[in-house]
């Protein structure tokens, strides 16, 4: 669960510039597609590290981030347009749980480590 992020993300990526010759497009459609394994894989190296279930505050954590997102998009366009709010918050999410997914991977890393040493 760990590499599988990356790996599908360069592959769906490279399948979609083989396909579309375009090479945001590509990107785009990769991080689109590949955001869910990111905070699945998120929620299961916490899981793995601390032994509780991060589930429950990671829909608490996207709730929120969707309603902030809704409230900027009404304070500076008037009119909500539900699709703007949507991409918007969907590329969000994926930076912050890529980011989150880096992170928790270096830190179980170091953690595992000192607990051999």
């Amino acid at each position: 669960m760990i590499t599988l992020p990356f790996v599908i993300t360069y592959t769906v990526y490279l399948l979609s510039f083989k396909v579309f010759k375009k090479k945001w497009y590509s990107i785009h459609l990769a991080v689109n597609t590949t955001t869910v394994l990111y905070i699945i894989s998120f929620g299961t190296i916490i899981y793995s590290i601390f032994s509780i279930n991060p589930f429950g505050y990671i829909l608490i954590l996207l709730s929120f981030m969707l309603i902030i997102c809704i409230f900027i998009h009404w304070k500076l366009y008037t009119d909500i347009i539900f699709k703007h709010v949507w991409k918007r918050f969907w590329k969000i999410t994926f930076l912050l749980f890529f980011t989150l997914h880096l992170v928790s991977i270096f830190y179980g890393l170091f953690y595992n480590i000192n607990l051999v040493l």
